[in-house]
């Protein structure tokens, strides 16, 4: 058996060392050929590029939504109500389902009706009222005096002292109501002057009594409060 393994073993010596003898001929050896074979074991991973996903473009139909309200900002109201049909609301407050606008438009008096849609976005079709239009337009009157601002409101002082006359002290009232009147609060202040003379409590109570019978139009936010011999009140409109 080791006889015939011989020449096996002589032949593959044989191929080695041509092996080793082309690997040496070669530019770089051995050692080029060990370099490239470490340098492709060891080469990095290139990193992978995210796939971009396709970007979804919006029907046009739901980017082009009608506004439920004019320019003015008040509700749709006879033509400008863009729907085929309508749940309707009579001027009783009976409810009808399905109906044609032009047909609603043509049944009542149009000289003293608005219809007016009152809801839009209700399904299947947009609720509409029957307004009268007088009642319509004092409605609108009265919102948009409530939306005007009211001037801010400033509080004015009156002074006058305790002997003070008659006259003098209702010169000083009206000027107090005329700011009043404007949305003003009035601090009425009654005090002691030098050289006056001191008044007991039972004429500070007269004087306090006066003043309150000439206010009662008026609203007493602050009731008399004494600061020795001084006293202080408030007023403002009902």
């Amino acid at each position: 058996m080791m006889l015939s393994l011989k020449p096996t073993l002589r032949l593959f010596c044989k191929v080695n060392r041509n092996y080793n003898t082309l690997a040496q001929a070669l530019p770089g050896g051995s050692s080029n050929i060990q370099r490239q074979r470490q340098s492709a074991a060891f080469r990095p991973p290139q990193p992978l590029t995210p796939l971009q996903q396709p970007q979804l473009t919006k029907p046009s139909s739901a980017i082009s939504s009608q506004p439920s309200k004019t320019s003015s900002g008040r509700s749709r109201r006879d033509e400008e109500i863009n729907a085929r049909f309508i749940t309707f609301i009579d001027e009783r407050g009976e409810l009808h389902n399905r109906c044609r606008v032009n047909d609603i438009l043509n049944s009542f008096d149009r000289s003293r009706y608005f219809l007016v849609e009152v809801d839009p976005s209700a399904k299947p079709n947009p609720v509409c009222r029957l307004f009268d239009k007088k009642a319509l337009f004092d409605k609108e009157k009265q919102n948009k005096k409530k939306k005007q601002t009211a001037p801010e409101s400033i509080l004015k002082e009156i002074v006058f002292g305790w002997n003070v006359s008659s006259h003098d002290m209702e010169h000083k009232l009206n000027k107090a109501i005329q700011f009043l009147d404007k949305g003003n609060k009035v601090k009425l202040d009654i005090v002691y002057k030098r050289g006056q003379n001191r008044v007991d409590k039972e004429t500070q109570q007269k004087v306090i009594a006066t003043v309150a019978g000439l206010m009662e139009d008026y609203k007493l936010v602050k009731s008399p409060a004494f600061n020795g011999q001084n006293c202080s009140m408030q007023f403002e409109r009902k």
